[in-house]
């Protein structure tokens, strides 16, 4: 790792130049501050925790990326993050698409939460090399890398729950994708498979909608409108979706859970009210958020000992639709 000594020789400057810009002095010429700025930032030189928050760039920013503004889930998360890190002397700054690509390269704040699982992990991998700190939701990192990965399990909570469907004595399983590529989507998808196949069953059907109410809604008009034999539980991998088909088949005049079963995931408000009510799976987003929020400043500040593997707690609602 590159050290101040090396910044000094590299720029022609002394030891005491380099830490008088890492400290942005303004005794020191504009010239001679951005030649040491940009040798620091070529050889990936970091000074310590302590002096990273006296450098030019400390904003007490934190940058949260998100995919779109929509959906309940993204509310809770974002109002979480934010009382926690404002409770930490942080703002919060949401952010995505172009704007998110631009903010995040001109470092506008001194860390990132990257919940926007479009972004490309080449970029971030680029940036947190500079001492960047980031949070990703992703497991596709490597070992040497310096992305701190902070997933939430939607592998096992659906394992269980399907597990407990095949003990009440079903065998025909449906799963409602959302976003196909999604890790989301995967990892729920994964503990649904693995749960059938311990049981030597196989999915009975598999739609596709799109995370939203409307996806779901239209997924099961057109699996039931062309013929299709409804399996006994559908499992939505989320409460929006789930919705949706609620909506459509007390249009059709099916009947929920008679005729077929359906669990969401989220617990979502909205799933107490619809009828019947949604049988779902709880996981504690609060406390994740609340770990996301503490863990970027810790990796801001420089206390990355104190970062650590966190899983969240989740429990089976059991309502009226199984």
């Amino acid at each position: 790792m590159a050290t101040i000594k090396d910044v000094a020789k590299q720029a022609g400057v002394s030891i005491a130049t380099v830490s008088y810009v890492m400290n942005n002095d303004p005794r020191i010429k504009k010239e001679t501050a951005d030649k040491v700025l940009r040798v620091a930032e070529e050889i990936n030189y970091l000074p310590n925790g302590i002096a990273r928050n006296f450098k030019k760039n400390k904003t007490n920013n934190v940058l949260v990326l998100i995919h779109n503004f929509g959906g309940p889930i993204y509310q809770e998360i974002l109002e979480e993050i934010h009382t926690t890190l404002k409770a930490l002397s942080y703002k919060m700054i949401v952010c995505s698409g172009e704007l998110a690509h631009n903010l995040l390269q001109e470092k506008q704040a001194d860390g990132a939460i990257v919940l926007d699982t479009t972004v490309e992990p080449n970029l971030l991998e680029r940036i947190a090399k500079k001492g960047f700190p980031i949070i990703d939701l992703r497991k596709i990192y490597g070992p040497a890398s310096e992305i701190i990965v902070k997933s939430m399990d939607g592998f096992t909570p659906v394992y269980e729950v399907i597990k407990l469907a095949i003990h009440s004595g079903f065998s025909k399983f449906g799963f409602m994708h959302g976003n196909e590529d999604s890790p989301d989507n995967i990892k729920r998808y994964r503990g649904f498979v693995k749960a059938l196949q311990e049981n030597q069953l196989q999915p009975f059907c598999e739609l596709k909608g799109q995370f939203r109410e409307q996806s779901g809604y239209q997924a099961i008009k057109e699996y039931f409108e062309t013929g299709n034999v409804l399996p006994e539980v559908l499992f939505c991998a989320n409460d929006e979706m789930a919705i949706g088909v609620i909506n459509y088949l007390n249009e059709m005049k099916v009947d929920i859970p008679k005729v077929m079963k359906i669990i969401g995931f989220d617990n979502i408000e909205l799933g107490k009210y619809i009828k019947p009510e949604l049988t779902t799976i709880d996981v504690n987003r609060a406390e994740w958020a609340r770990n996301l929020a503490e863990s970027i400043v810790s990796a801001i500040e420089g206390r990355t000992a104190e970062i650590q593997k966190y899983d969240a707690r989740f429990a089976i609602i059991r309502r009226q639709t199984f």
